[in-house]
């Protein structure tokens, strides 16, 4: 079995195709208990390989958000946030984590950016903790997933507007055999819990899941590279 997941505003939401039930979806809390199911590959958005601050290229962006960055139109091209120093996704004010980011590497931390550190904090320190996780967790991106399903063009349109939801919804359904995989995830699901674009983004992921699996997969860069930790920095599509 392999899952694809995404942060949403109670933890985490995570997608996978059940033999009897089809589509699921699922809240998990913590990242803990989503890597603690029985799946073979995890497919997540979130950056999994973090540049330090005494890392000699600590000022350089990852080639793999440079590569994913290079995947997308223009006004998508944001979505990929730079990933964040290990010593700054610790640090519990936007202004702290401001002034080490700016300090190393010159550049400052947006809200947006900030907003996800603790997340990516608490799948760091679960690889850490679990090398054998290391085998089974891959970073993707949705847009590049996206971009992938739709014959490697990117999708300009925001996917919180209709046109850029029905796309994005249209590529899953024939990547997935589900008509509309958001009204189908949607029941018992409360939006303050789980937005609609976290319910698409972890589909995307499922399905780049399912490419990993048959080995079919891209990664961006290929090979990937590594951190000091020895964690893959590799966006898979």
């Amino acid at each position: 079995m392999v899952i694809g997941a995404d942060g949403c505003r109670c933890g985490w939401f995570g997608v996978w195709e059940d033999p009897r039930a089809g589509l699921v979806g699922r809240i998990f809390p913590t990242v803990r208990e989503l890597f603690s199911g029985p799946w073979s590959v995890i497919a997540i958005d979130i950056p999994i390989g973090l540049r330090g601050c005494g890392d000699p290229r600590a000022g350089a962006p990852r080639m793999a958000d440079t590569a994913a960055r290079a995947m997308l139109p223009p006004k998508r091209k944001s979505s990929v946030f730079p990933a964040p120093l290990r010593e700054a996704i610790r640090i519990k004010t936007r202004a702290e984590a401001d002034e080490v980011s700016r300090s190393v590497i010159g550049k400052g931390v947006s809200a947006q950016a900030f907003g996800i550190y603790g997340k990516v904090q608490e799948v760091d320190e679960a690889l850490q903790l679990e090398p054998s996780l290391r085998k089974r967790v891959f970073e993707v991106h949705p847009e590049v997933s996206f971009a992938l399903m739709n014959g490697g063009r990117g999708i300009a349109e925001s996917k919180r507007g209709v046109p850029g939801r029905a796309q994005r919804s249209s590529l899953l359904g024939r990547a997935l055999e589900v008509s509309d995989t958001v009204a189908l995830l949607r029941r018992n699901l409360r939006k303050t819990d789980v937005a609609d674009d976290d319910i698409l983004d972890a589909c995307a992921a499922l399905v780049t899941a399912k490419r990993i699996v048959a080995g079919e997969a891209r990664s961006f860069p290929d090979p990937p590279e590594v951190d000091s930790l020895g964690l893959r920095m590799a966006i898979w599509a």
